[in-house]
């Protein structure tokens, strides 16, 4: 990353984390914009993704792309504990305000003890279409027509909307959007660049798809190119090694087929041998022709060319 969020987000916050709050429904305004960074006893960095102070209560604002559970709960309990202890003098409520890419609007709490809860409120975008709202802004691009702040921030929180692509697609998309904008505001497009390279630092694991969104959003478009051109080739070894699995597959089982059919012949020659041992047995007790092959259920020819051996 070329520049740190928090410088992004404190240059920029009131104006567009203002915006990006009215897009959450969290109600207020902003007054100031908080450092997330504390390191206290533990060398472990404690961040928190946005600290935003309001008129009459502090927001800490996380973005997660699983369902909130009781390691979360805690998390988000200390860092409204940090927050309270280091940056915030006004004693304004805390309230922990969560993103997500998989659940509802929902309010969830952390039991501290019997007399104290604390609340976490959940937001969602899925009221918006992923692909629908992608495809307006791609016209609109196309068309060279203007882009509202709201909806350039949008573009940036694409993987919390409605779609069937995995999260760290929808963030490449975002960064490839966000790149095709013609005259883009650098204000405004360093706070939604700080949150696509936010959430790439988060959600994308995949260390070359993170390398590939952190230099497309730092303006160097080849990189998707030779990104596609990694995973066609990345797709070609793969399929050709199913295809070599497959084919030594079926070796492995015309071998197996050959060696039953070795064994069925063996046995076929085992029990004509047995059969041919029995008919001599028969003719040396006297039987006759007729009645060596009814009992031993062979034909007059089997005894016949058994007998002239």
């Amino acid at each position: 990353m070329e520049f740190h969020e928090d410088i992004i987000f404190k240059m920029h916050g009131h104006e567009y984390g203002q915006k990006l709050i009215e897009i959450i429904d969290i109600p207020g305004k902003i007054v100031e914009i908080h450092p997330t960074e504390y390191c206290l006893i533990d060398p472990k960095m404690y961040k928190p993704d946005m600290v935003f102070e309001l008129e009459d209560k502090v927001i800490i604002l996380e973005f997660q792309s699983s369902y909130v559970d009781v390691k979360d709960k805690r998390r988000f309990r200390f860092y409204s504990c940090l927050v309270d202890n280091i940056s915030i003098k006004s004693k304004k409520p805390i309230e922990v305000h969560v993103l997500s890419t998989v659940e509802n609007d929902n309010t969830k709490c952390y039991k501290i003890n019997p007399q104290s809860r604390f609340s976490i409120y959940i937001h969602s975008l899925k009221k918006y279409d992923a692909d629908e709202f992608l495809n307006t802004m791609n016209v609109k691009i196309e068309n060279k027509k203007r882009i509202s702040k709201k909806e350039l921030l949008l573009i940036s929180l694409l993987c919390f909307m409605k779609s069937d692509l995995k999260t760290d697609q929808l963030i490449l998309n975002s960064a490839i959007t966000i790149t095709n904008i013609p005259n883009f505001n650098v204000e405004i497009g360093q706070f939604v660049k700080g949150i696509i390279l936010l959430l790439c630092d988060k959600f994308v694991k995949e260390e070359s798809l993170n390398k590939t969104i952190s230099n497309l959003v730092g303006g160097n478009m080849r990189i998707v190119e030779e990104y596609a051109q990694r995973k066609v080739d990345e797709a070609k070894i793969e399929f050709q090694k199913e295809l070599q699995a497959k084919d030594e597959e079926l070796i492995a089982k015309d071998e197996e087929l050959v060696a039953k059919d070795d064994e069925l012949i063996a046995k076929k020659d085992e029990l004509k041998k047995s059969k041919q041992n029995f008919v001599i047995n028969l003719d040396n007790e006297g039987f006759s022709v007729k009645d060596i092959a009814r009992i031993a259920d062979v034909s007059l020819e089997f005894v016949s060319e058994t007998l002239s051996k």
